[in-house]
């Protein structure tokens, strides 16, 4: 058993308490990863607002203090880049970083060169806020997508090889990035709004868009994004796949299960080890094939094709 996941904030979880990577308290560490058998994650590195006033510096601080982590469990855990690293590392845990909203980025495009540097492949555009990138999702009544700097920024992006995410963007920034992109895109942790109408979650059209483009979108295990009432269940989790599958297709459906980043998961997925228990009921309800495309193969084409 194992899978690839899109989205944890498992890094900033560890850094804002001082935690280890091995044996932290949160959803996600090294002994509850030990289950599964060379497993995938993208770490983002998630800012608190008390960071943006020097949004760069605390995340180069991040990313040191999660790369220190790394280096302590080697044995373990290795951060990769590609697919290629990906099928080089049998046996370990490959660990990929992506930047949570772009503040860090400070409208400079070469602390998004540095960022690269240090290994980001994968970009949230914004979180829920205006950045100098584009408008996030919670002030979407402000109105505005991508700024001219957002726009050379997604460009540059899709030169260098990191993955555009559009979870947590306005509406109208996504239909930004489709016009103003050329390469699949993703939505990292997002689920259906049909379904759910946390403004959060995608709207049908919008997981067309992402599909027709080639790109993925990750399911998010945040309950308030599963269903209205804030509580949710397996079958919560059942029923935006299959939606996501009718619309998207089984080439599109990923794992963005975004734990260490949500105040409760569903019932019966207490942190990671509850994976196994979702990839389970996929294979029940849509079939082994589809089941290990969304627990794996999807992710490993994106980044085949993209990075």
């Amino acid at each position: 058993m194992t899978f690839a996941d899109l989205h944890c904030d498992t890094a900033s979880y560890i850094y804002e308490k001082k935690e280890s990577l091995f044996n932290s308290d949160g959803h996600i560490s090294l002994e509850k990863l030990k289950k599964y058998d060379s497993p995938i994650q993208v770490f983002a590195l998630w800012l608190d607002r008390k960071y943006y006033s020097k949004a760069f510096a605390a995340t180069l601080d991040m990313i040191k203090y999660f790369k220190n982590e790394v280096m302590k469990n080697g044995d373990k855990i290795s951060i990769v880049k590609n697919a290629a690293d990906i099928k080089d590392n049998a046996g370990r845990v490959s660990a990929m970083l992506s930047i949570e909203g772009c503040e860090a980025l400070e409208g400079d495009m070469e602390n998004l060169y540095a960022l690269y540097d240090e290994g980001v492949r994968m970009a949230t555009l914004t979180w829920n806020y205006r950045n100098c990138v584009a408008t996030g999702v919670r002030e979407s009544d402000k109105g505005g997508g991508l700024t001219d700097f957002g726009r050379e920024a997604v460009k540059e992006m899709e030169r260098l090889g990191i993955i555009v995410d559009v979870s947590h963007l306005s509406d109208e920034g996504f239909y930004d990035v489709e016009r103003h992109t050329s390469k699949p895109f993703i939505a990292s942790h997002s689920n259906c709004r049909a379904i759910c109408k946390f403004p959060r979650n995608l709207t049908d059209d919008q997981l067309r868009v992402i599909s027709g483009r080639g790109g993925v979108v990750g399911i998010n295990l945040c309950e308030d994004f599963l269903s209205d009432s804030g509580r949710a269940d397996m079958d919560d989790i059942l029923r935006h796949a299959e939606r996501m599958l009718d619309i998207c297709g089984e080439n599109c459906v990923c794992l963005g299960c975004d734990l260490d980043g949500i105040p409760s998961t569903p019932e019966g997925v207490a942190s990671v080890e509850g994976i196994e228990g979702i990839i389970g009921a996929f294979e029940k309800n849509f079939g082994k094939t589809v089941a290990e495309k969304i627990a794996v193969g999807n992710f490993m084409r994106i980044t085949g094709e993209l990075l």
